[in-house]
């Protein structure tokens, strides 16, 4: 499979997982979990906003970069960017297996997937930065 075409799918499976994340969370209340949100007016605080544009959108972003343009400077961002979301995935697996109570598997599965996409997609970008490594378009 072309490089370029597993890094698109690669961002487009974690952005997909992180909606399926999302609305898993869902799930908590729909079983009966309480939900009182003290000071909540229903109003979506900017630094949501924030977390969500980056963590949330931003492997689209990267998918659709990488379907249209192929720079040095794209990739190692992309690897970057790849690494610091490893870091934040394998530290949200840590925490929903060792301390969110009670013990969600389906966010376990799902983190563990994600943690395995994003160690694939890095391993992927790795090999496409290193120069004389990269497939032409």
């Amino acid at each position: 499979m072309h490089t370029t075409v597993k890094i698109v799918f690669y961002w487009i499976l974690i952005g997909v997982c992180f909606i399926l994340h999302n609305s898993l969370h869902q799930f908590e209340i729909y079983y009966g979990k309480s939900m009182d949100i003290v000071d909540a007016a229903g109003v979506i605080p900017l630094g949501v906003h924030i977390f969500t544009i980056l963590v949330s959108t931003s492997p689209f972003i990267l998918a659709l970069l990488f379907l249209n343009f192929s720079s040095k400077g794209l990739s190692w961002g992309a690897l970057v960017w790849s690494i610091l979301f490893l870091l934040l995935n394998a530290a949200h697996l840590i925490e929903a297996i060792a301390v969110e109570k009670p013990f969600n598997l389906s966010q376990a599965v799902l983190l563990s997937l994600i943690v395995i996409i994003n160690v694939l997609l890095i391993l992927t970008l790795w090999k496409y930065t290193k120069p004389g490594k990269k497939e032409e378009a």
